[in-house]
């Protein structure tokens, strides 16, 4: 059953221009853009293949993000902690990742380590600073379908709004859907 008055519709601005790579929450992470492309993610590749030269070029010379997220809201630190690879996470902290950034369910790395049962990257978080009970705000990217109130909500309140790009792709959705509708012929 299609909305008379979809969840796009009824939120209030201001809407932020569109989404990247950057965290959307205060803690640094997390994504709203859950489709198409989020970034390069070349600092996640770099973590996964250990290589710390590669990780310096990109945030040192390319002035790349080390914060930067995928589509689900993780952030390298996130990888390093997942691999157990203790001399990423000093790396990455050393250039200013955020230790207690999470992600759209509002896991950190340290819970990432946690789950993985990685000791050592368990206490390297906890030596610069991640909290082991910090629980990060849970986030739906835009292309969700939220319920008809959830911007009123107590989360939603504090949720991150759609952006003007996704919000534009909609309109032009709707559009379309219309435009095919009255020139479709009907049984």
């Amino acid at each position: 059953m299609t909305e008379i008055e979809p969840w796009y519709k009824r939120v209030s601005g201001p809407f932020p221009l569109k989404y990247g790579c950057v965290g959307v929450k205060e803690d640094g992470g997390g994504s709203m853009r859950g489709r198409g492309v989020v970034g390069p993610m070349k600092i996640h590749r770099a973590v996964f293949r250990r290589d710390e030269k590669l990780i310096r070029d990109l945030i040192e010379k390319e002035k790349m993000d080390v914060n930067e997220v995928e589509a689900a809201g993780n952030t390298p630190l996130f990888n390093a902690a997942y691999d157990n690879w203790v001399e990423g996470i000093d790396l990455l902290v050393s250039l200013g990742a955020k230790v207690n950034a999470s992600n759209n369910a509002g896991d950190t790395a340290y819970r990432w380590a946690e789950n993985m049962q990685n000791e050592e990257a368990m206490e390297a978080l906890k030596k610069h600073g991640a909290d082991p009970e910090y629980e990060g705000q849970i986030i739906v990217p835009e292309h969700i379908p939220k319920i008809r109130d959830f911007y009123e909500t107590e989360n939603g309140k504090t949720h991150p709004k759609p952006s003007e790009e996704f919000l534009a792709f909609k309109r032009e959705e709707d559009r379309l859907l219309a435009y095919e509708a009255a020139n479709t012929m009907q049984p």
